[in-house]
Order: C-alpha cells, then sequence, then structure tokens
C-alpha cells in the first residue's frame, strides 16, 4: 500500500530531525547495508577458503592426512559462505518474479 502525501511529508520530516539530532546515526542508516554485509560476507569467505588452502598444503607437506582433510573442509565452507548469496543468473530471478506475481511460466 503506497504512502500517502501527508505521510510522506511527515517522514520527511522525521528524517530531517533525525539527521539534524544524530549524524552519524543518519549516515549508517543512508549507508546501503546489504551491499556493505554482502561485500564483508563475500571478503571473509574468501579469506576463509585461503586458510583452508593453507592448511591442506601445510597437510600435504608434514603427510597427515587429517589436517589436510580439515584443511580442504575449511575450503569448501569457505567458498560456500563467500557465494552462498550470490544470483549466478536472470534466468532464475525472472523465474522467481514470475512465480510470486501469478505467472505459471
Amino acid at each position: 500500500m503506497p504512502l500517502s502525501e501527508f505521510e510522506k511529508r511527515e517522514l520527511e520530516l522525521i528524517g530531517h530531525g533525525l539527521e539534524g539530532d544524530d549524524p552519524r546515526l543518519a549516515g549508517l542508516l543512508s549507508r546501503d547495508i546489504a551491499a556493505l554485509s554482502l561485500r564483508t560476507r563475500i571478503s571473509r569467505g574468501l579469506l576463509l577458503f585461503a586458510a583452508g588452502v593453507g592448511v591442506l598444503l601445510l597437510g600435504l607437506v608434514i603427510r597427515v592426512p587429517s589436517v589436510g582433510i580439515a584443511g580442504f573442509a575449511v575450503m569448501n565452507g569457505g567458498a560456500y559462505w563467500a557465494i552462498k548469496d550470490l544470483r549466478w543468473s536472470l534466468r532464475s530471478r525472472n523465474r522467481h518474479v514470475g512465480q510470486l506475481e501469478g505467472n505459471n511460466e
């Protein structure tokens, strides 16, 4: 349900009042938090992936299979964590939107 003109004006007044009272909080709220969260999750996942590769190589060098297997598991977990929220194709996104709209194509 769209907002009425009165509600939009009131929301703007509240927003301007918030900016005047606490500019730091207003700056935090103006950022795109979802994009920032996705970026940090990807970077942490890639860092975990690199650590897993390091542990895997360490297990190969010292010839301890359990360390290598643990490194492989950490590497796969980091890769999964880094890419789990990415959208790979427009086709799957369009299919999802079509299903939400009631289109069964």
